[in-house]
């Protein structure tokens, strides 16, 4: 069993190593053991079984939206905010800048992992700027991120994603990291995230979603949180530009036919913001 939330990197990670073809993570296998396989069955039995194609479909979304970016922006640089053992630097053209934001324990594992791995060749060499952040809801600690995030960025063009983290934190901590974003970025900068809008919450699927967060990564009392569609539309500081589903998604990779039961699918949305 997992020992707590940060685990669930390892079982985002095996979905998308279960559908290489759905999330075009080729690199993905390399952080599955048989534990984790394991663990990833025990969710996929407890939560639902289309939670391994939707968390692989919004994987392939986004990186094909950062590449967009890369080849429209040469000169800019992604951030990803609870990265977890997503493999994005080494999916898009070495060069660009990255910089992961996520545990500590999760970044330790990892950079003894992808010194293996690039020392065994399976990986291509990237460098990687690496932030340990324990408690992304710990707003004094989002205050000492700002400065760090600031010198790192340098007015450089920026793609920053938040992919499957807007669940775990407050209303006001995800406010705050948008507002600080947007103090850094410019015009053409994007914010790409995943929520689940407020009427998800009246699904069996989603109950389910929240007792497995209370049992399985120990997080007792747990609320999460939604974020309505007009909290994008609202932003001072940025437009709305893509809003997708895991249906649309779905029919346009032809895998559709995985997700006919709607009550049956977490539909945790993916947006684009695009700075103004």
């Amino acid at each position: 069993m997992p020992s707590g939330v940060h685990d669930s990197a390892f079982i985002v990670n095996a979905f998308r190593a279960r559908e290489v073809h759905a999330s075009a993570d080729r690199f993905a296998p390399l952080w599955v053991s048989e534990e984790t396989r394991q663990w990833a069955d025990q969710y996929a039995e407890k939560v639902g079984s289309t939670e391994v194609l939707v968390h692989a479909l919004r994987h392939r979304f986004f990186l094909e939206r950062l590449t967009q970016f890369i080849e429209t922006v040469p000169d800019g640089v992604f951030i990803n905010i609870g990265a977890g053992f997503t493999n994005y630097p080494y999916l898009i053209p070495a060069g660009v800048p990255c910089c992961e934001i996520d545990t500590e324990e999760n970044l330790q594992f990892k950079t003894q992992k992808l010194a293996e791995f690039e020392l065994n060749s399976d990986l291509p060499v990237r460098t990687v700027k690496f932030i340990a952040m324990d408690d992304l809801n710990d707003l004094a600690l989002i205050a000492k991120l700002e400065p760090v995030l600031k010198e790192w960025i340098n007015n450089r063009p920026s793609f920053v994603l938040f992919e499957g983290v807007f669940f775990y934190l407050e209303a006001k901590t995800i406010s705050r990291l948008l507002d600080i974003l947007a103090s850094l970025q410019h015009s053409g900068d994007i914010i790409a995230s995943t929520s689940f809008r407020p009427e998800e919450c009246y699904k069996p699927m989603f109950q389910r979603l929240v007792d497995y967060c209370g049992t399985d990564y120990k997080m007792r009392g747990f609320t999460p949180t939604t974020v309505p569609t007009i909290f994008y539309r609202q932003q001072p500081h940025y437009s709305l530009v893509a809003h997708e589903n895991y249906y649309r998604l779905g029919k346009e990779y032809g895998l559709e036919e995985q997700l006919s039961n709607p009550e049956e699918v977490l539909e945790e949305d993916c947006y684009i913001l695009e700075r103004r």
